[in-house]
């Protein structure tokens, strides 16, 4: 009996064995491994590498790394004075670096923080050497940019030479120039104050050029200066449009006013600014104000015809005017009243 149980056993080893389909080994495939997220690695420079009570100190992290993120899609924050609070929020290491002054001297533990998208975290910590600055005072930063504008391509030179100090002479201080207008010095090195540099623009409009000048006892200043892309024939005025809604109302009438209707042949809306003057009478009521959003007016103590003057100015500061006429009217009528006079 126990025989002819294991003959069967082994009869259906064999049958199973023969209806089960070979695999090729080649196509065996193994399941793909996770890898596991690391952590960041934290690390940060500090320009200038020390200073004065005064200095303005730029904190950069863009040497930050991850072995999974991309800088785009890591985040740092600093603490810049070792109180364990947060200086600053959480930030993309890739913007403009952070900016900090410290108002006393001392040894100041700088503390970066970084955080992937996978919540890790990784902390660096260096120490900044604050002195005292005695009786050394800020430089006067100065920046001129020429030609003042010019077609696509021209040549920019910008020039800090005007630049003063009280303890310095001018070939003394050192300068950093920011082409983009973003404050940001990133990878540029400090070059003589008398040294000049020159951008070139394919984008109309106004540019705007950072400057940072830093003078031998490490104090700061800064300042910045325009040029302007126009086409080969110059800058040409806008045109401007006035539309007021709606076109006639009362003294508690909310009327909107939008000048977006007008045109430049170098500018786009957003580049132009508007004021108004209510009431026509060649004084403008309002400062400049953005001329791609409609602005809103009640008339409160005025009534009749009114009419309404806007002027459109363009970033090259050429200008032109509109008006629209309205007619207010008071939500109620006046009556003078009777009196009465005896006879004499």
């Amino acid at each position: 009996m126990k025989r002819t149980v294991l003959t069967l056993f082994l009869t259906f080893v064999l049958l199973a064995l023969t209806l089960t389909p070979s695999v090729a080994p080649d196509l065996i495939q193994a399941a793909p491994l996770q890898q596991a997220n690391t952590p960041p690695v934290a690390d940060f420079t500090i320009d200038p590498p020390q200073g004065v009570a005064g200095t303005r100190f730029f904190f950069d992290p863009i040497s930050s790394s991850d072995n999974e993120d991309s800088d785009a899609w890591l985040l740092t924050r600093f603490d810049f004075d070792g109180d364990g609070v947060w200086d600053t929020a959480w930030d993309n290491p890739t913007n403009p670096p952070s900016r900090y002054t410290y108002s006393a001297p001392g040894d100041y533990q700088v503390k970066l923080e970084v955080k992937d998208t996978g919540d890790l975290t990784n902390v660096k910590v260096k120490t900044v050497h604050v002195g005292d600055p005695g009786g050394n005072t800020p430089p006067s930063a100065s920046c001129t940019g020429t030609p003042s504008s010019g077609p696509p391509g021209t040549v920019f030179t910008f020039s800090a030479a005007n630049s003063s100090d009280a303890q310095d002479v001018v070939s003394a201080l050192q300068v950093k120039w920011d082409q983009y207008g973003s404050f940001d010095f990133r990878d540029q090195a400090w070059r003589p104050a008398t040294q000049p540099v020159t951008f070139t623009y394919d984008a109309y409009g106004i540019h705007e050029v950072d400057l940072i000048i830093l003078d031998s006892g490490y104090l700061t200043d800064d300042a910045n200066c325009q040029v302007e892309v126009v086409p080969s024939g110059g800058n040409t005025p806008p045109t401007a449009n006035l539309a007021i809604n709606p076109a006639s109302g009362t003294i508690t009438t909310t009327f909107t006013l939008d000048v977006t209707g007008s045109t430049d042949g170098e500018d786009g809306i957003a580049d132009m600014s508007v004021r108004f003057d209510w009431t026509d009478d060649s004084v403008y009521d309002t400062a400049w104000l953005n001329a791609s959003q409609s602005w809103t007016h009640t008339f409160n103590n005025i009534w009749g015809r009114i009419t309404v003057r806007a002027q459109i100015r363009d970033s090259g500061g050429l200008t032109d005017e509109a008006t629209q006429t309205l007619q207010v009217t008071t939500p109620y009528h006046a009556y003078l009243p009777f009196i009465a006079v005896p006879k004499p």
